[in-house]
């Protein structure tokens, strides 16, 4: 398996451990634009998971403190980005995705912004 294809699938399944471990059900899935079919409260949703397996390589005046996905991709409800040297998740709707890479600095991936984030995912 190529590493890309590695990290995707540790972030795929790192996500739907923390995810269920919140209550919400989850079923890994292999489809174009989705990783993950979740539901809670009777409400069905698709996710995208995005991983990255430590923060991104400094470039031009660009510090490292933040980790890159690319979200070209938009066919998923959510985004499900994923930190796997912290082992934490960020969910946001997709509809606030707007560019094709998206870069979230490292101290925004914390135990209490995955809780609110996920939470906010459950009561919408």
């Amino acid at each position: 398996m190529p590493p890309n294809t590695e990290t995707g699938r540790r972030g795929e399944f790192l996500a739907a451990y923390i995810l269920e471990s919140h209550g919400i059900e989850c079923h890994h899935v292999n489809r174009e634009g989705a990783d993950l079919w979740c539901k809670v409260q009777g409400r069905v949703f698709t996710v995208e998971v995005k991983s990255a397996s430590r923060q991104a390589k400094p470039s031009g005046n660009r510090k490292n403190n933040h980790y890159q996905f690319h979200t070209l991709e938009k066919s998923a409800e959510f985004f499900c980005f994923v930190a796997l040297d912290r082992q934490l998740v960020i969910m946001r709707p997709t509809a606030l995705i707007t560019s094709g890479t998206t870069r979230i600095s490292i101290a925004e991936f914390n135990e209490a912004n995955q809780r609110r984030t996920i939470e906010e995912l459950i009561n919408p």
